[in-house]
């Protein structure tokens, strides 16, 4: 059997991973840089080939990326192994794309942004059933008492963009947030050219914050307090998360929204499920894999109804 081994696998999303993988009877490998079944450290070379080996399969959960050097993508294709990655930096995944030549030279496959972004917005912008999308908008609400974690917190503080944006959602409401970079903004356009604007919208849950986060200052001192900060998250957050997606053309807007309290499951479906597929054999693509091709539709939505999320259109 293929070797699996999850970077990040004991953190939050690497812990999902690596518990789903298990439970689907893969032995996946816990690796990270001070803890698991395996040490290592992603941004050091040295570290990564003294532990990966040709047709490895690594699944790439060791944010916060906005601080990840190439040193991962780069021993990947120059020792012969498969990289699926959560990617929610637009810095890193251009980086990836940038590798597009020598990755597919190399024969291996690299899945790049294979969670909520941008594998999921695929599924949505795919599944709306407009022909010519210009627009596709994200937006995030997360379940914090559950979610609530340094390298997710770290990733949307180092990503915020400016001010809020509101998104009038069937059955739902209104919904406020802050504008946060895109990882979308790198994967979609090759898949859909039509695209004109791509927008990620995150919602802390609290109208004061989402105010003042534009600020730089506001954000500096959330990150300096951050471990305070997280325990009120997990103790007063929402218990509930929202994933929802609006895509619009000219005269058409069409709606998905993921709902519940494991809504945080479907930033990890895509990696999940493509996972079983490469291990399996059913995964022909090679090079930078496209978002809509990471997840066969089906078995996405299968794995969303066995989650028990709700899903809103």
């Amino acid at each position: 059997m293929k070797r699996v081994i999850v970077l990040g696998g004991t953190g939050f999303f690497g812990g999902l991973i690596v518990e789903a993988l298990t439970a689907a009877g893969l032995q996946p490998v816990s690796a990270s840089r001070s803890s698991g079944q395996m040490r290592i450290d992603a941004n050091d070379a040295e570290s990564i080939r003294a532990n990966l080996k040709q047709r490895d399969l690594v699944i790439d959960a060791a944010g916060p990326f906005q601080s990840r050097t190439p040193a991962l993508i780069e021993a990947a294709r120059t020792t012969g192994f498969d990289v699926i990655d959560l990617s929610d930096s637009r810095a890193y995944t251009t980086m990836v794309y940038s590798h597009a030549a020598p990755i597919g030279a190399a024969g291996i496959r690299v899945l790049a942004a294979c969670s909520s972004l941008s594998s999921v917005t695929a599924i949505a912008v795919a599944s709306s059933g407009i022909e010519n999308p210009r627009r596709v908008t994200a937006y995030l609400l997360p379940a914090s008492r559950h979610t609530a974690n340094p390298g997710a917190t770290r990733s949307f503080l180092a990503g915020v963009e400016g001010s809020g944006r509101t998104i009038r959602f069937p059955k739902i409401g209104s919904r406020s947030g802050v504008r946060v970079a895109s990882v979308d903004a790198v994967t979609l356009p090759s898949v859909f050219p039509t695209l004109q604007t791509i927008e990620l919208v995150v919602d802390s849950g609290n109208f004061i914050a989402n105010a003042l986060m534009p600020s730089a200052t506001f954000r500096q001192f959330l990150d300096k307090h951050l471990d305070q900060a997280l325990k009120i998250s997990r103790k007063l957050g929402n218990k509930e998360g929202i994933l929802g997606y609006e895509v619009a053309a000219a005269t058409q807007r069409k709606h998905v929204i993921f709902t519940g309290a494991k809504t945080h499951m479907v930033a990890v479906i895509p990696a999940i499920e493509a996972a079983r597929a490469i291990v399996a054999g059913r995964f022909p693509d090679r090079g930078v894999v496209p978002p809509a091709k990471h997840v066969d539709q089906k078995v996405f939505w299968d794995a969303v109804q066995r989650e028990g999320i709700r899903v809103v259109r």
